[in-house]
C-alpha cells in the first residue's frame, strides 16, 4: 500500500513538471521569436550607421522614400500639431527648406487627420513635404517616444545626431554642419 502512495506523488510531481517544463519551453521559444520579430520590425535609427529606409504619403499626395535623397542631407522631423515645442520650430524648417536648396526637409506628422494638419500648414505657410504617419507605424518602428524628435542624415544616409525636444538656430546650425550642410 505504501510503495503505491510513493508511486502516486512521484507520477504526480513528475507529471507537474513536466508540464510546467513544457509551459516554460514554449513561453520560450514562442515568446523568444515574437520578441525578435519585435525587434526586426523595430529599426531604432543609431548614431554613425545607415538611416533606415521608409516610404511615406506626402500630404500632397506623393510617395516619399529616403532613397529619393541619396547624395543630400536630409532633416527627418517627427511632429505633431498639438506639440507646443513642435510648433515653435516650424519656422526654422521652413526657413532652411526655402534658403537651401541642397538639404532636404521632411516633416513627418504622427498620426492626425489630414484636415487637422492641411489647417496647421496653412496657417504657417510651411512648404517643405509633409508626410503622414497615418498609424504611428514609423514613429513605433523609430521608437520615437517624444516630439519632436529631429534626425539630421549625412550625404551617404548615415545619421550623424537625433535631438529630441525643441530646436533652436544655434543648436539647428550646429546640427546642420555635422551633415555637411552648413548655410
Amino acid at each position: 500500500m505504501r510503495r503505491s502512495r510513493v508511486n502516486w506523488k512521484t507520477a504526480v510531481l513528475l507529471l507537474g513538471g513536466l508540464l510546467f517544463g513544457g509551459l516554460l519551453g514554449a513561453v520560450i521559444f514562442f515568446g523568444g521569436n515574437q520578441s525578435l520579430s519585435l525587434a526586426r520590425e523595430r529599426q531604432v535609427p543609431q548614431r554613425g550607421q545607415k538611416f533606415p529606409e521608409f516610404t511615406l504619403e506626402g500630404l500632397d499626395g506623393n510617395k516619399y522614400s529616403m532613397s529619393d535623397f541619396a547624395g543630400k542631407p536630409v532633416i527627418v522631423n517627427f511632429w505633431a500639431t498639438w506639440c507646443d515645442p513642435c510648433k515653435a520650430e516650424m519656422p526654422l524648417f521652413e526657413s532652411i527648406y526655402r534658403q537651401q536648396s541642397n538639404v532636404v526637409v521632411l516633416g513627418v506628422n504622427y498620426n492626425e487627420p489630414v484636415n487637422v494638419i492641411r489647417r496647421f500648414i496653412e496657417e504657417r505657410g510651411l512648404t517643405f513635404p509633409i508626410l503622414l504617419d497615418e498609424e504611428g507605424k514609423i514613429a513605433e518602428k523609430f521608437q520615437v517616444f517624444g516630439f519632436p524628435t529631429t534626425y539630421f542624415i549625412d550625404r551617404d544616409g548615415i545619421l550623424r545626431e537625433t535631438y529630441v525636444g525643441q530646436l533652436d538656430e544655434v543648436m539647428l546650425s550646429t546640427y546642420l554642419e555635422k551633415i555637411g550642410a552648413a548655410p
